[in-house]
């Protein structure tokens, strides 16, 4: 019987294999897909995830110290940093890099073994696939975002989520990161263009409904900008947090990564999250099988130390990301057109206390702007609250405009998660 069975082989699952095996444990990771890392992704890393986490320089793609932001006016403000705050990475390579030191390290990886059933002994957990039984003395469920392994558990899901879709592309002038804003692009949440080698762009864009039809619009009207010339795969959809479950530990086990819903609400970004919360998963582990207690009251320890790590990005980010699906178009564009124009962005982009994995410092200074709060007072009174000085956990969460049906949703766009 091993120490650790690891279910799912992304960010969270290998870096939580690699932390437990390097320290001597009997690890077995189990994951559907034959291929490891072969999951949608945009591949932008920031520089503090970069350092904690190296990658060999050989599969970045090209450093990011610009991006575009194009209002639903078709007004551009450009973001410049001084030195680079993003890399595009191989993210394919990214993920196996993990996986390659945790099997040095001595876990054993079994690809291409769907779990079926989950069962919580007394003194084991057993993974039953198609092909077997694997018994562990605990678990760490890495799944992903929509398994049903959760609700198996009873920790159910995540309360609130948006359907991401994207495909490669060529291009042609496409040097830059370009984010596109609009109702009429992506109600809500926003397209990108994200190049990656030369020529090659990924092109993508969240929504909660009608993500393939979006998705579409948005690449033809790239095409008749020249931007894109061409598709070079088939989009695919996937399903990601914006909420985080309410209990991420049971009985012998915890829950880390897109399962847990270890997500930038703002972004969708998940790779850095992820990857800090599985070194918290693996040092609860750690301790708890020395000492032989891996009750769920033992292992709620997991949980309060992922919270005081996350918790406040994830609440900040998760609020102003309900504020930006209130606003119209107009709204949209007005508050960039005055960023652009009243020197923020520059001052955004000069700030120390902005970084590109911690959302909530720039949410607060966009907040408390005083051009921009007065901005935000004229769309709305009820914003006005946001632009208080007491800071961004005082931001007013709107009621949505309709109600959301996250069951309805996938069912609409035909998205497998």
């Amino acid at each position: 019987m091993q120490d650790v069975i690891v279910v799912g082989a992304g960010p969270a699952g290998n870096n939580a294999a690699l932390s437990l095996a390097s320290q001597g444990y009997g690890v077995t990771v189990i994951d559907s897909r034959e291929n490891i890392g072969d999951k949608l992704c945009t591949g932008l890393v920031g520089e503090e995830c970069f350092r904690r986490y190296p990658i060999d320089p050989g599969l970045v793609y090209r450093d990011i110290s610009a991006a575009s932001v194009i209002a639903p006016s078709s007004e551009v403000v450009r973001f410049e940093t001084p030195s680079p705050v993003a890399r595009v990475v191989n993210r394919v390579a990214y993920v196996s890099s993990f996986a390659d030191r945790a099997t040095e390290a001595g876990a054993e990886y079994r690809l291409g073994h769907r779990v079926v059933r989950l069962d919580q002994c007394k003194d084991r957990v057993s993974v039953v696939t198609e092909s077997g039984t694997t018994d562990a003395r605990s678990l760490v469920l890495a799944t992903g975002f929509g398994s049903q392994l959760n609700r198996q558990l009873g920790l159910g899901e995540p309360s609130d989520y948006v359907v991401g879709v994207q495909a490669l592309v060529q291009t042609d002038g496409v040097d830059e990161v370009e984010v596109y804003l609009g109702r009429d692009v992506a109600p809500g949440f926003f397209a990108w263009l994200v190049p990656t080698q030369p020529g090659y762009a990924l092109a993508g864009l969240l929504v909660r409904k009608n993500a393939p039809e979006r998705f579409a619009n948005f690449v033809s009207a790239r095409q008749m900008e020249g931007k894109i010339t061409e598709l070079v795969d088939k989009p695919s959809c996937w399903g990601i947090p914006l909420r985080p479950l309410r209990k991420t530990y049971a009985n012998r086990v915890v829950v880390v990564g897109d399962a847990a819903g270890h997500v930038k609400p703002t972004t969708g970004g998940g790779i850095f999250y992820s990857l800090m919360a599985s070194e918290v998963a693996s040092e609860t582990l750690q301790q708890a099988l020395r000492e032989d207690q891996l009750s769920a009251n033992r292992l709620a320890t997991y949980q309060k130390e992922w919270k005081s790590l996350l918790s406040n990005e994830l609440e900040v980010g998760y609020s102003a990301r309900r504020v930006f699906e209130f606003l119209g178009d107009s709204h949209i564009s007005s508050l960039i057109c005055q960023a652009g124009k009243n020197g923020f962005v520059s001052e955004l982009a000069a700030s120390p206390d902005v970084f590109f994995d911690w959302h909530s410092s720039m949410i607060g200074k966009i907040m408390g702007h005083p051009t921009l709060g007065s901005v935000l007072r004229l769309v709305n009174p009820l914003l006005a609250r946001m632009a208080k000085p007491s800071g961004p956990t005082e931001i007013f969460v709107p009621e949505p405009a309709e109600e959301f049906s996250p069951e309805a949703s996938m069912a609409e766009t035909g998205t497998p998660v």
